[in-house]
């Protein structure tokens, strides 16, 4: 099973939408041919098209590799981040805020590559 926080925690930028982009990277890799993430399955709707060209299915690229790779993140988040695209598991926030997570339907979930990684 794989999970993605709730819709009402996507919304939060730096404190879920960074960090899960870098954890999803983690977790899952880019594929060889494009350097593709599947960020659709952890974000149905609403990829910010300035950051990420979409390619097909749930697969997005960044517009600019670069950017996105130096992008400031906390790694003990981002391999909290990881755990629970796994688990499931509640993350707790830099401002005590908990991030719930749900688990992703079998059609989007389907379409992900196997993890890289175990939680």
């Amino acid at each position: 099973m794989t999970f993605r926080p709730k819709p009402e925690h996507r919304k939060n930028i730096q404190g879920v939408l960074i960090p899960l982009t870098a954890a999803i990277h983690l977790v899952f890799g880019s594929r060889a041919q494009d350097n593709a993430r599947p960020l659709g399955a952890f974000y149905p709707q609403n990829v910010s098209s300035e950051t990420w060209e979409h390619l097909d299915g749930v697969w997005y690229r960044a517009r600019d590799e670069q950017k996105v790779l130096s992008r400031k993140i906390n790694v003990e988040r981002v391999q909290a981040f990881a755990r629970s695209i796994l688990t499931g598991e509640d993350v707790v926030l830099l401002n005590s805020s908990i991030v719930e997570w749900e688990m992703i339907p079998v059609s989007e979930a389907s379409k992900l590559p196997p993890p890289l990684r175990d939680a």
